[in-house]
């Protein structure tokens, strides 16, 4: 607290706000509030902040994609948020400093649509991938009218590739195109969504391919 020395037009000893009174050489002078210091992070919170930092440049780019494979059940939530908060805590691997994605358990999407039980991956022609699997129309919740989406993650680019509302799951495969991706290794998911993009899988990751 500041304390007026010479009344209301007099200058002032102490704080007030963001502005701190003194005296040098008995001259009144008035200088900035010096900013407080923040305590230490903990190890906690720098595990956390480092997870942070991996996690969203890897899903942010998948924004258009999550919109419609994490929107289920969300409350005041934003469909990023809610991956990177399963993904944080799921799919990291390793001791913190050293902390790395782990591929194989990354869920691009969430939900009670069933899923096919296996696909297979192969790159029959430059730049492109295709997605193979029986189909399973009829079973459970699954319906011929589904459709299918995909996602291709390439490490060394630190980049994606995406596909939704692509062929219906009695299809039975899926082709990407992604020249960008050639002659590279990359990381692979698949998933479905209702006709009417109501219901979802929870996403099947399909393993690493090196694209022609």
């Amino acid at each position: 607290m500041g304390k007026l020395k010479k009344g209301i037009l007099g200058g002032f000893v102490g704080t007030v706000g963001p502005v701190v009174g003194t005296q040098w050489k008995g001259i009144d002078v008035i200088k900035s509030r010096p900013p407080r210091k923040r305590p230490k992070s903990s190890e906690a919170q720098l595990k956390q902040q480092a997870k942070m930092s991996l996690m969203t440049p890897f899903l942010k780019s998948l924004t258009g994609l999550l919109n419609s494979t994490y929107h289920n059940g969300l409350v005041q939530m934003t469909t990023l948020n809610k991956s990177l908060s399963y993904n944080m805590r799921n799919a990291i691997s390793g001791e913190y400093p050293n902390l790395r994605v782990n591929y194989a358990r990354v869920l691009l999407g969430i939900g009670d649509l069933l899923n096919v039980d296996d696909a297979i991956i192969h790159s029959d022609s430059e730049g492109k991938v295709t997605f193979s699997w029986i189909d399973n129309s009829n079973e459970g919740s699954a319906r011929t009218s589904d459709r299918s989406f995909a996602a291709i993650y390439c490490e060394e680019l630190g980049e994606w590739e995406w596909g939704i509302s692509g062929p219906q799951r009695n299809a039975g495969s899926y082709t990407l195109d992604v020249p960008a991706f050639s002659g590279k290794a990359v990381y692979t998911y698949i998933g479905f969504l209702s006709a009417d993009a109501k219901f979802v899988t929870t996403s099947l990751y399909t393993g690493s391919i090196n694209i022609l």
